[in-house]
């Protein structure tokens, strides 16, 4: 062989070397731009499955404290003045006696977006549910924070009959929240002793010292 066609051989294996060394890193290129690809799909798969796991979690967490609520200030009755006189001397529904004592009062003013002093500033009241005892773990994976929002209304404020209560548990963890919204309605009965007004001072349930007529008989009832 001459060494002309030597030398042509061998340079034409080196190029040929070369375009298999460019073909082989583009190759390598599309592999990891593909699983870079598969990973984004994966990350974005996993991120929206864990705000629906959120979502439902919040969503079912508010559910659940507003059912406590519900409990809380539908089930108590006191079928007579003494029944209810003991619930004041020995509280155990403090949320149903912190109603009593403050719905309908100069210190809460009804709610109604088109009248001055009575918009949300003034008629909105916040409660913050402390969670104590129990599995503080398990609370904390579930809720950042959950928060309890009151507020009244009355087409007739010479009928407290006429009142309705509005209950807003509002449930935030991460970046999903939910506002689960519950309303009473406020019947009256009156027992048939003598009215008698009583007022309770510096209790957690009465702030104001508030007097109230134990001759009512409040019952709240869920409307939706």
């Amino acid at each position: 062989m001459k060494l002309s066609d030597r030398i042509r051989k061998s340079k034409l294996y080196k190029d040929n070397r070369g375009s298999a060394m460019i073909v082989a890193i583009v190759v390598s290129i599309v592999v990891i731009a593909f699983t870079l690809s598969l990973l984004l799909v994966a990350y974005s798969l996993f991120s929206s499955n864990t705000k629906k796991v959120t979502q439902t979690q919040v969503k079912e967490l508010a559910k659940s404290v507003s059912i406590e609520i519900e409990n809380e200030l539908t089930q108590p009755h006191f079928d007579s003045k003494e029944e209810l006189l003991s619930e004041i001397n020995n509280p155990k529904h403090y949320l149903w006696l912190y109603l009593r004592y403050n719905i309908v009062q100069l210190n809460w003013p009804y709610y109604d977006v088109s009248t001055a002093g009575h918009t949300e500033v003034y008629a909105y009241r916040y409660f913050d549910i402390n969670v104590a005892g129990g599995d503080m773990t398990k609370y904390a994976t579930m809720a950042d924070e959950i928060t309890v929002c009151m507020y009244w209304s009355d087409d007739d404020l010479s009928e407290k009959d006429e009142t309705m209560l509005a209950v807003e548990v509002s449930v935030k963890k991460d970046t999903q929240s939910c506002i689960y919204t519950t309303y009473y309605d406020l019947s009256l009965a009156d027992y048939d002793d003598v009215p008698v007004a009583n007022s309770t001072l510096n209790d957690v349930f009465n702030p104001n010292g508030n007097a109230i007529d134990i001759s009512e008989n409040w019952v709240w009832t869920k409307v939706n």
